[in-house]
């Protein structure tokens, strides 16, 4: 809706309520029926759907729908907690604006990536793959990255088969622990998920894919890995390009998910290890292991293993997984989530809370009012979660409304900060304006605790820089001509300034571990 006055020139609506994104949220975690949105919700609640599911616009379809429409609102109003629904509607029409504003990337090089792909691509294989020998062409041969694997006396994570899980998650996971596979993580990514004619870049050289609202169990934005150019691998953000005179600024809260731990079980002790600068350090001080005076520069290896720790208690893990990121004994990883439980008892009374309230309540609910029904069979670790998650959700979502509200040119929210823009004399007032607004909407949902933020700043005509991406790219480079022409009208892949609007219900294929 607020999509469409934007695109008509209308002033946005004052106060929205959408009745497909209460009705994600009433099934969140329920099997809820697929027959397309409207159909579905009436479906659900017992209403006619005569008239209500159907493409064409005929004047009497359309009127048909209003009243099918009408009537949903009026079955679905006493169950409604207004305050929250009217915040989601008015994170609806951040998000319409957001979704207009739109990345700035470098369009002449996507267009010689969209021509060349298949030939880049091999060069880039040839490239990544000279120092490891795992490719024959494009095909990975397992037999080599097995024997690879047994050479380092490497502990791989393995699928119920007993073959080397050779998925994305494992790769991520050992490639923390070995930097050296870093390069082939990015490729493997690359081949299996990077596709540059799915990027959603309009005629003006933006990306603009549509961020999916609500769409996670969480309710974070989902958008499509492959249509969002912050939601596709590494290297691509390379492709991420201020326009001339401009400036891009990305803030991201620092620490998110360990301070939102902190703030809602109120252990006054992980409280405390936030607000130090560095909780990781403070948590190897606070359990006796590292004098007071130790920095993450003095002490860099025990910074990563309690770092891993802390992480990895927010995500339910154990002594098993930990000791294989770690790269350490399964004994010393018990060993570090022992002494996590013991420096942060309040955090771990809560934390079981929060399994138990699960259970017994069917439910968890966010601070603004985002519900996830909890069924048989609920994944424990998922749950404990979850307050993490769907608060982070709630705070980019207030930080989206503060920021665009006051007049800061949001290009995209990425799970824990966000994209903006501004003239380059400009950036740096548009970047206090918005950490204000980032550590307020904190405030808010964590009842008064403040998050801090961290900033980068790129400026025309520089472009972004990801170092984790750097050895693709730079191979990716090395076939780019220094310019491209312009693209062919027939090459063009626009998008419209306003994305039209999606369904909520996505498939598990066209999800992103980079959501929001």
């Amino acid at each position: 809706m607020a999509g469409v006055h934007l695109s008509l020139g209308w002033p946005a609506p004052a106060r929205v309520i959408d009745l497909m994104v209460e009705f994600r949220n009433m099934t969140n975690g329920k099997t809820a029926p697929v027959v397309g949105d409207l159909g579905g919700a009436l479906l659900w609640f017992g209403l006619s759907t005569t008239g209500a599911i159907g493409a064409t616009t005929s004047p009497q379809q359309l009127r048909r729908r209003l009243d099918a429409a009408s009537a949903l609102f009026k079955t679905m109003l006493p169950l409604l907690v207004l305050n929250h629904a009217l915040f989601r509607g008015r994170y609806l029409v951040a998000v319409a604006k957001i979704e207009a504003n739109g990345v700035p990337v470098d369009s002449e090089a996507i267009q010689q990536l969209r021509i060349g792909w298949p030939a880049i691509r091999d060069h880039v294989i040839r490239n990544i793959d000279q120092s490891f020998s795992f490719y024959s062409g494009r095909r990975f041969d397992l037999e080599a990255f097995t024997r690879w694997v047994a050479q380092r006396a490497i502990s791989w994570p393995r699928l119920a088969s007993g073959q080397l899980d050779l998925g994305n998650d494992a790769f991520k996971e050992m490639a923390r622990i070995y930097p050296v596979l870093g390069p082939i993580k990015e490729l493997r990514a690359t081949l299996t998920g990077f596709d540059p004619a799915m990027l959603a870049i309009a005629s003006d050289g933006r990306n603009r894919a549509p961020l999916r609202p609500f769409a996670s169990s969480t309710g974070r934005n989902q958008p499509s890995a492959k249509a969002s150019i912050l939601g596709s691998t590494k290297w691509a953000r390379h492709l991420i390009k201020p326009e001339a005179g401009m400036a891009l600024a990305y803030i991201d809260w620092q620490q998110q998910e360990f301070g939102i731990a902190a703030a809602l079980s109120e252990d006054r002790a992980m409280k405390a290890a936030y607000t130090s600068g560095d909780p990781y350090i403070a948590m190897a001080i606070a359990s006796g292991v590292l004098p007071q005076s130790a920095t993450g520069t003095s002490h860099p290896e025990e910074r990563a293993q309690f770092k891993a720790c802390a992480l990895g208690v927010l995500n339910g893990m154990g002594a098993a997984t930990l000791a294989r990121q770690l790269n350490c004994s399964e004994q010393r990883a018990a060993g570090l989530l022992a002494m996590h439980r013991e420096t942060f008892p309040r955090f771990w009374s809560w934390s079981g809370d929060i399994e138990n309230y699960a259970l017994l309540r069917g439910k968890l609910v966010s601070t603004f009012g985002w519900r996830l029904t909890v069924g048989a069979g609920a994944n424990m670790r998922s749950l404990r979660n979850f307050p993490m998650q769907a608060n982070g959700a709630e705070m980019l979502r207030l930080a989206c409304c503060l920021s665009i509200e006051g007049g800061i040119k949001v290009c995209a929210p990425n799970h824990d900060a966000l994209l903006i823009e501004a003239p380059i004399d400009e950036i740096d007032q548009a970047v206090a304006r918005t950490q204000q607004f980032m550590a307020e909407a904190s405030a808010v949902v964590l009842d008064g605790f403040e998050l801090r933020s961290d900033v980068r700043i790129v400026k025309a005509p520089d472009r972004w820089t990801e170092q984790r991406g750097q050895a693709i790219w730079s191979a990716i480079q090395q076939v780019l001509s220094p310019r491209a022409g312009p693209v062919p009208e027939r090459d063009r892949t626009c998008s419209p300034a306003i994305p039209r609007a999606v369904s909520l219900y996505v498939s598990k294929e066209d999800t992103s571990d980079a959501s929001d």
